[in-house]
């Protein structure tokens, strides 16, 4: 198998305590053309602390998979667990982040990063003391009275994940979060999701599309089939952490991406 020495397959099932399993999920879409089958039986799981990416090609259902762990949309089969419970199609057990920010204009930077506690019922006061001892660590610091209009995007990214981050939930799934950003922005913004990540260790499950960003931030990358899509390979990133801008170039991490990108293309 090439690249081993970087990443390999790893068996499904191999250990024991998965903070997040998915179980032969199945999605379809009815049409007037009949059912286009869109997710053909998904296994996935996330240890706790794993940092879990997804990649696939454009359209397999990346985002559609993350919808139904959200519980946002029901799947036409199989299952989710959390923790060992099942989960499937109950909202709120997971911190969603969407692929656009949801930051709401006429709210400043602090109410925006409460909205998600508030909709949980806390209340406003309760939820920005809860958010505040977070505000340096996600370098938002004096921009708390800001408006979303005066922030830059890799800054709306900090606050729709700083929202996120304070539902207090055991897993993160997180949809494109970069995928808007500029180049630089958004190197600038995996390396700080790096070293948050690192403080924190929170479980996630990543979409996106760039390979590089997979290796540079993952555990172990799941790479999708096209539609009707289903796990092609889970590869273990066997990479040093913490991770240093000058590793994501280094020639064991592009061995890998072209690993990556030789599966995508299979």
């Amino acid at each position: 198998m090439p690249g081993q020495a970087v990443g390999s397959a790893v068996p499904l099932g191999a250990g024991t305590g998965a903070e997040l399993e998915v179980r032969g999920v199945r999605k379809s879409f009815p049409t007037d053309q009949g059912s286009i089958e869109v997710l053909a039986g998904v296994d996935l799981l996330a240890r706790p602390g794993e940092f879990v990416t997804v990649v696939g090609p454009s359209g397999c259902g990346k985002s559609t998979l993350l919808g139904i762990l959200a519980g946002i949309e029901p799947p036409s089969a199989g299952e989710v667990l959390l923790g060992g419970e099942k989960v499937t199609g109950r909202a709120g057990r997971f911190a969603y982040m969407p692929q656009s920010d949801v930051l709401f204009d006429w709210r400043r930077v602090l109410d925006n990063a409460t909205l998600g506690l508030e909709v949980r019922g806390m209340s406003r006061r309760d939820a920005r003391a809860k958010v505040a001892p977070l505000i340096q660590t996600f370098g938002l610091a004096g921009f708390e009275r800001a408006y979303p209009f005066q922030l830059s995007g890799g800054m709306r990214q900090r606050v729709a994940l700083l929202r996120t981050v304070a539902q207090g939930q055991r897993v993160l799934l997180l949809d494109e979060p970069l995928g808007a950003l500029d180049a630089l922005t958004r190197r600038e913004m995996q390396i700080w999701l790096q070293s948050v990540w690192e403080r924190f260790r929170w479980t996630v499950v990543l979409v996106t599309h760039d390979i590089r960003e997979a290796v540079y931030l993952s555990d172990t990358v799941y790479v999708m089939s096209p539609r009707p899509a289903s796990i092609r390979r889970r590869v273990a990133v066997e990479l040093p952490r913490p991770r240093t801008p000058e590793l994501a170039t280094s020639p064991r991490a592009a061995e890998l991406e072209a690993e990556l990108l030789a599966t995508l293309g299979a």
